[in-house]
């Protein structure tokens, strides 16, 4: 239900992608990594997916060299989930598939049929969304597990933010890191990359072709990242040098360049909380489309009846996450929600039950049990504060553990084969 699922789905391309095309004859490893190959095949549908936004849309060495790193540091997050038995349910697959099928206009059946038109294979498709989910856990698991954030780092944040109002404030940005494994050969490298930038568009074709990070082939664009959620270097760092480019800065993780896109003002009015119980229903392998349409009508009109809306959650709702609490979401506020919840939400008037409506989880019925003004008290702040130094830290400690993640794998990377 929250935005942050639905957000799994970047991974899916465009359905006339070959990267979940039938398996063709391969054409050579390029690498082994903890005794699974990678193929030449896996670099080329890879750069299929991504070659609009390479500049040209030329696979050279520095591109292939990217996107090789990049199914590598997948394969080894992926097998470390397998390790520790993290382990997806079959629901959180199958609402990512249904978001997937309701992008289209359609349901499962009607996403299986599209897919087999294209000549892709259902299992491989369904197989790389659970692949993303998984590393979105193992990613979580490693965030709970390195950082730690003191009561002490808390209040000085609560103050500090007391203090200032551009802390709500929110940067849009870029970034290239290289890895200091060697600093004299680092520094130097960021500096020759720094040289070769006067515009944006050098800013992404640096990123694209030599940066280290995550995101570096999406040109190292973060996305829009609130202030304080930011590395206090980078903030620093920003605050005092003439931009858009800012850098080299120097970390435990190496040298960074940033570019700075663009700077907004956050809305800091407070939001208006509902008190929200809901019943969801998919379609799946045994209920068509029109079986879930009849069977949220029938729940419906039980409701209006006067049946407990609880009850009947708690009986026939798909939400795993809610189901045993009688369907309820708690306090809600604007923004956690899909557009189409959150439209119903805010028409039903307290006390009342929605008629039945879709979104692209499936279809749903709510109950709007009470309303409030947000809760801005104590603990509220301190879980904010909480959540920002923990995100300031996290991409720091992602890297580092990824880093380190790769070091103990068994990589076997065979010579380059560059056209």
């Amino acid at each position: 239900m929250m935005k942050k699922l639905f957000l799994l789905l970047s991974i899916v391309v465009t359905m006339n992608s070959p990267l979940f095309a039938a398996p063709k004859l391969l054409d050579g490893v390029v690498a082994i990594v903890d005794s699974q190959p990678l193929l030449e095949s896996d670099i080329n549908t890879r750069f299929q997916v991504i070659k609009d936004r390479i500049p040209g849309g030329v696979m050279t060495a520095g591109i292939r060299r990217q996107i090789l790193n990049q199914l590598i540091e997948e394969t080894v997050q992926i097998n470390y989930g397998k390790r520790l038995g993290i382990r997806i349910p079959q629901e959180n697959t199958d609402a990512a598939v249904l978001n997937v099928a309701q992008k289209f206009s359609t349901d499962l059946g009607g996403l299986k049929q599209l897919l087999s038109r294209q000549g892709i294979d259902y299992s491989r498709y369904r197989q790389q969304i659970e692949n993303e989910i998984l590393i979105n856990a193992v990613k979580q698991r490693v965030i709970k597990d390195r950082i730690s954030i003191t009561e002490q780092e808390i209040s000085d944040f609560i103050s500090a933010s007391q203090n200032t109002q551009s802390s709500k404030n929110e940067l849009h940005l870029r970034h290239i890191i290289v890895r200091a494994k060697n600093e004299t050969e680092a520094l130097a490298k960021i500096k020759q990359i720094a040289s070769g930038i006067a515009s944006e568009n050098d800013f992404i074709n640096q990123a694209i072709t030599y940066s280290d990070g995550q995101f570096a082939l999406e040109g190292g664009d973060l996305g829009w990242r609130p202030v304080s959620q930011l590395p206090a270097l980078f903030t620093k760092a920003i605050n005092t040098q003439k931009g858009p480019l800012i850098g080299p800065l120097k970390s435990n993780a190496g040298y960074h360049l940033l570019w700075v896109i663009e700077k907004r003002s956050a809305n800091v009015q407070l939001q208006a909380q509902t008190k929200t119980r809901h019943i969801l229903l998919q379609p799946n392998e045994i209920r068509t489309e029109q079986q879930t349409v009849a069977l949220i009508n029938e729940l419906y009109k039980r409701a209006m009846s006067g049946e407990d809306f609880a009850g009947l959650a708690s009986e026939y709702s798909d939400d795993q996450g809610s189901t045993l609490q009688g369907g309820d979401l708690g306090w809600v506020k604007l923004g956690m929600m899909v557009p189409a919840f959150e439209k119903v939400m805010t028409a039903t008037k307290t006390g009342a039950v929605s008629k039945p409506f879709r979104s692209q989880f499936g279809w749903h019925i709510l109950k709007v049990e009470d309303r409030r003004k947000e809760d801005i008290s104590e603990s509220v702040k301190q879980q904010q504060a909480e959540k920002a130094l923990v995100a300031q830290k996290q991409d720091f400690v992602l890297s580092n553990w990824l880093d380190e993640l790769k070091e103990s794998a068994f990589i076997d990377v065979k010579g380059p084969r560059v056209k």
